[in-house]
């Protein structure tokens, strides 16, 4: 069976030695800030002229290295705590904004509107980071993170290049979108709304809207107050990341791309770690279960394929925004699995 993380909030992680990281009463001191000073920001020219917005930062200390693939609406601006703590940690860490959102280039006229023509795309983008930028350095072990549709793109560039990292550990993964009707009703659905189709301008999903900040008591995404707060004021002083709803084109393919993301998620070329969020209800986590129920079954007769799926209980959907307490708990999980698959 999947592994479970306790429900008790105050439990240790199974972990060979648990590690210190940044606190949410923290976020902004002045350590962090003259860390982000030191992280090389630039950007990728695409084949059509479009620019992948990305940082890094090399740790001397070491020859390991994480890349960072973000979710929907974010930016790389937005991880810059996290980009710390795993350089704390021992590693070189890489990041880049997918096509449509962050720093990277807009796709449509309205910049609030989340887009993409083919899922592929993103996967692309990827794999052209990874090779121009990622892979010149020649690290000995390559991990990597992914949050959400990340993860989706993580999977399926892994179905693509299998041998690129040696482990990768998906947060929350896109692997399903929850939906208050059937999935194959809403993907209908938005084949009827989609203006692609008619050679037009994207449009917004039904109840679509540009980016406005809500309040704390109202979000889905975190249980952290201080965090949710950082981000929203990461959003504020970098306007140009701000990204409201998704497209009915974009909708289309995400659908498809989970149910893809599932199947290849469940022959996994490299060791997988599944972080479940508790209380998600932005993706769902029944298809993370149905990757990860045959992903146990195959590492039980395979021992070189250790997947596995850890539950995060009292987090919502971005768990590394989360409280410090399941937060740590999450980057423990992925930093020992890490540690397990380093050659």
């Amino acid at each position: 069976m999947p592994r479970i993380a306790p429900s008790n909030p105050e439990a240790e992680p199974s972990a060979d030695h648990v590690r210190t990281f940044s606190s949410a009463t923290q976020i902004n001191r002045q350590e962090l800030q003259t860390f982000w000073k030191q992280v090389t920001q630039s950007s990728l020219l695409t084949a059509n002229k479009l620019h992948i917005a990305y940082c890094f930062i090399k740790n001397p200390d070491t020859t390991q290295a994480i890349v960072i693939s973000n979710g929907r609406i974010e930016s790389y601006l937005k991880y810059k705590e996290l980009i710390f703590d795993l350089y704390q940690q021992g590693y070189s860490v890489y990041a880049m904004d997918h096509r449509g959102q962050g720093l990277s280039s807009r796709i449509t006229l309205n910049p609030h509107q989340g887009h993409i023509d083919k899922f592929s795309t993103y996967i692309d983008d990827f794999s052209i980071f990874i090779d121009k930028v990622v892979l010149t350095q020649q690290h000995n072990a390559l991990f990597l993170l992914g949050h959400s549709m990340g993860s989706t793109i993580g999977t399926l560039y892994m179905q693509q290049k299998p041998k690129t990292f040696n482990a990768a550990a998906f947060v929350a993964p896109m692997y399903g979108i929850k939906l208050p009707i059937s999935r194959p009703f809403i993907r209908w659905l938005a084949e009827k709304l989609d203006n692609c189709s008619k050679r037009r301008e994207p449009n917004y999903i039904l109840g679509g809207k540009d980016y406005k900040a809500g309040p704390f008591n109202k979000n889905q995404l975190t249980y952290s107050q201080e965090r949710y707060e950082a981000t929203l004021q990461c959003y504020q002083e970098a306007p140009q990341i701000q990204l409201g709803s998704p497209t009915n084109h974009w909708l289309i393919e995400a659908i498809d791309a989970a149910e893809e993301a599932v199947l290849a998620a469940q022959t996994p070329p490299a060791p997988l770690l599944i972080i479940q969020a508790g209380r998600d209800t932005v993706v769902d986590n029944r298809s993370q279960n149905r990757a990860a129920g045959i992903l146990t079954k195959i590492s039980a007769h395979s021992p070189s394929r250790q997947s596995q799926l850890i539950s995060i209980p009292d987090a919502k959907h971005e768990v590394l925004m989360e409280k410090d307490t399941p937060r740590n708990l999450a980057l423990n999980s992925i930093l020992d699995f890490f540690e397990q698959h380093t050659p």
